[in-house]
């Protein structure tokens, strides 16, 4: 094999192709048949509901009855397009109904695979070919002009199924993410009293006894985040703050999401067990995000864009970190957001939110059991992530 054709072959091949030619170069219009004369685009008033996925620039848009395409298709968004970099390309098979769009393209028989045909444009530099202003498109002469570089049709065939399992495998761990991610969202609406109630909706066997409603203030204080500082007093110093995404992103907060500042003995250093709220946001549904702290190390501040809690009687710490995330506390939180362009709210009337608190035993049983929901989720978020770059990976090493 020359030097010429080596550069032609990609870093990882199958065992059983180690030693097939290198890839050749074709243009797409003579791999591909393009079928774009079948589109049929009709307007959401006139569309008959059914069970054939209705194709835009960007994937199904609709339930239809009849269709255009029925077969194996590669579609390619025309204009329209959400994402210019990760652009819309997909293999899709069964009956179809696509609009105009997306262009619609089928590997020549026995010469080009669609599912390796759909990666290799999504690979190709489609942002660098697109005309038109806000809303660019991909002319279909331009399309069927790139050129690709294409093993044998055996070895495409092996690639395409390959990354087809790949795909599987990413929708797989996506659907229980999100059903996880919806399991939460209604533990978190029917575990804690929803309004005008005392009890929540769903409790844990052998547990009777009434809550206790509080209000926040009367079961802990406030403390200030980080203050009189400029831009040139942090990274750097051998003091730590925790940063405002980790107190909105977090119920619990992420030890490693810390920046560093100079120690400052001025400052309110954080403690176990306290709770930090967000102060502002640009929308009123992100105002009053909590986190609750677990760390204990020494010399660590809070952001000066939010406030702290301690409390001053014994709570369970992963209760009250989901008790504040619960929909009955957001809602109450987000009433309270003042603003136009950007909303605010005031600790001390956080402090007036009345809080319902069962027994520690209850209070534990419920932190536990959302503490090891989360892990599950992240556990589930964690594999999905392995998986993408394990995707992504071997669409370099795959690949010409």
């Amino acid at each position: 094999m020359s030097k010429q054709e080596i550069k032609h072959v990609p870093s990882r091949r199958f065992k059983d192709f180690e030693n097939a030619p290198a890839w050749e170069q074709h243009r797409l219009t003579e791999v591909a048949d393009r079928y774009d004369n079948l589109r049929v685009p009709v307007s959401s008033n006139l569309r008959v509901p059914g069970k054939t996925p209705y194709y835009g620039a960007n994937g199904i848009q609709d339930y239809v009855e009849g269709y255009t395409h029925e077969g194996e298709f590669v579609l390619v968004a025309e204009d329209g397009a959400n994402d210019l970099r990760e652009y819309p390309v997909r293999c899709v098979q069964g009956k179809i109904w696509v609009n105009n769009h997306a262009h619609v393209l089928q590997g020549k028989e026995d010469i080009a695979d669609n599912k390796f045909l759909a990666l290799a444009i999504k690979k190709a530099d489609i942002a660098s070919l697109l005309v038109g202003g806000g809303r660019a498109k991909l002319n279909a002469e331009i399309l069927m002009n790139i050129e690709l570089r294409l093993p044998t049709y055996e070895e495409q065939k092996r690639i395409g199924q390959y990354f087809e399992r790949i795909n599987s495998l990413l929708v797989l761990h996506q659907r229980k993410l999100e059903k996880l991610k919806r399991l939460k969202t209604a533990y978190l609406s029917e575990m804690f009293p929803a309004e005008g109630e005392r009890e929540p909706k769903r409790r844990f066997k052998g547990f009777t006894d009434a809550w206790e409603q509080h209000r926040l203030g009367a079961l802990g204080e406030t403390f200030t985040g980080l203050s009189g500082k400029s831009k040139k007093d942090f990274g750097h110093g051998e003091a730590q703050f925790v940063t405002y995404m980790n107190v909105y992103t977090n119920p619990i907060s992420d030890l490693c999401m810390t920046e560093q500042v100079e120690i400052d003995d001025r400052q309110n250093e954080v403690k176990y067990g306290d709770v930090f709220f967000t102060t502002s946001s640009e929308t009123p549904d992100e105002v009053g995000m909590s986190s609750v702290w677990l760390g204990k190390m020494e010399n660590t501040y809070l952001n000066s864009f939010c406030f702290g809690y301690r409390p001053t009687e014994e709570i369970d710490v992963y209760y009250m970190a989901y008790m504040l995330r619960s929909d009955t506390i957001r809602k109450k939180l987000i009433l309270l957001a003042q603003g136009i362009s950007r909303y605010n709210i005031s600790k001390n009337r956080v402090m007036d939110i009345e809080v319902f608190v069962p027994a520690l035993e209850e209070q534990k049983r419920v932190g536990l059991f959302f503490k090891n929901l989360d892990s599950l989720i992240a556990l589930h978020q964690r594999k999905l992530e392995k998986l993408k770059r394990l995707k992504t990976a071997y669409l370099n090493e795959l690949f010409v």
